[in-house]
């Protein structure tokens, strides 16, 4: 049988870090036309604490980004930039606003649109391009990075996305081990494919130890009611129930636009782990939701999971031996519970960081930043892990 070859390079995943860009675009040098956008953004804490913001970021001069020779890196430092101004400008005072200003909109526009990406705040920006490490001979990891921008500045954000990071990074094993495993299908080599899924096993157990930790620097009521906010879209949200202006976007017509916010949900890690167990979701509305996700990720990533999707067979592998090679059918086992596990606690955490918090202000209206009803939606997401172990009679426990 062929082999179903994955080379993680061309979709921008590392053997170093996972979905995180070997180099920080944090820091990167812009040309001088972004200044005023770089200073506003260093201020922004600050700025947003005078309830004049919207002030602030109509004085951002607009810059003609077709001017500009822009490498891929400087693309995402710009779009993590005017992410962070859009949000804090629609989300920023007392009563959103609906309409972004050209001077924002139009650059971001066409910065999103160079890199197949949407002109909002997502996943991408937020947590994995929104870092710098401390030591730069020291490895990408957990106590050698710190937070790039922030909203608040408050120990409670900077905590958040790096217990993000942090999960990142551990995850980073797991996906290596997916070409592996998809070679070894392909040669029928069990060994392969046994020795791939112990990394996998392991990375999970890592995985779900860091997710264990959130609690430790970030609390709930400072989430639901300082940060949380900021991290909104404007998609299956009452507040901007029509969607936002994008002034001066040519595409748009000056047509409200309907985006997602930032979201778990938009990290590849899990729809990729999902896409080689071959774990799928019964409900429509669900696995329609996780697919419009895709559309907020990197497009490498996306395709990355696409590619996975395609290729993996890896549950009839394992089914198809289940009496030959009981300990391929554990090791399967194992890493479905792994993700199980993630689920149950991201569960959980939903539960402490959102529900209790929105019960508290009479404000119970389960939709995560995502849009979504995130609790309905996860409790799914864990059933669907539960429903896809196997057994020595080819069923699930």
């Amino acid at each position: 049988m062929k082999d179903k070859t994955i080379k993680l390079k061309d979709y921008d995943v590392s053997q170093e870090c996972g979905f995180l860009p070997t180099v920080s675009p944090a820091f990167v040098k812009l040309p001088e036309a972004f200044g005023q956008l770089q200073q506003t953004a260093v201020m922004l804490p600050k700025l947003l604490i005078t309830n004049k913001i919207r002030q602030a970021i109509k004085s951002v001069p607009e810059v003609d980004v077709d001017n500009e020779i822009l490498d891929e890196m400087q693309l995402r430092r710009l779009i993590l930039l005017y992410s962070f101004l859009s949000h804090a400008y629609v989300w920023g005072e007392s009563t959103p606003a609906k309409i972004l200003p050209r001077n924002i909109a139009v650059p971001f526009h066409k910065i999103a649109q160079k890199m197949g990406r949407q002109p909002i705040l997502s996943y991408a920006s937020y947590i994995l391009e929104n870092w710098v490490r401390i030591d730069n001979q020291k490895p990408i990891a957990s106590g050698n990075i710190m937070i790039a921008q922030n909203f608040l500045d408050v120990f409670d954000e900077n905590w958040f996305v790096l217990m993000h990071l942090d999960i990142e990074i551990k995850a980073t094993p797991s996906l290596a081990a997916i070409p592996s495993i998809l070679e070894g299908i392909g040669r029928d080599d069990v060994s392969t494919v046994m020795s791939a899924l112990k990394d996998i096993k392991n990375a999970w157990t890592n995985i779900n130890s860091s997710m264990n930790r959130m609690l430790e620097g970030c609390d709930p009521y400072i989430f639901y009611n300082r940060i949380r906010p900021y991290l909104k879209g404007w998609k299956n949200n009452d507040l901007l129930s029509e969607g936002l202006i994008y002034q001066g976007v040519v595409a748009y017509g000056d047509k409200p636009q309907k985006l997602l916010g930032a979201s778990g949900a938009q990290s590849a890690i899990v729809p990729a782990m999902d896409a080689l167990l071959n774990i799928t979701n019964e409900s429509n509305s669900f696995r329609e939701y996780l697919i419009e996700m895709r559309d907020y990720m990197p497009p490498k990533h996306r395709a990355f999971v696409e590619a996975v999707e395609k290729h993996s067979t890896l549950r009839n592998f394992v089914k198809n031996r289940l009496n030959q090679s009981p300990k391929l059918t554990d090791l399967y086992n194992d890493c479905v519970f792994g993700m199980e596990k993630f689920r149950t606690q991201h569960l959980k955490l939903a539960a402490h960081y959102i529900n209790q918090e929105a019960i508290k202000v009479n404000n119970n209206t389960g939709i995560g930043t995502g849009g979504t009803p995130f609790m309905r939606y996860l409790k799914k997401n864990r059933d669907a892990c539960r429903h896809h172990k196997l057994s020595v009679d080819g069923v699930h426990n």
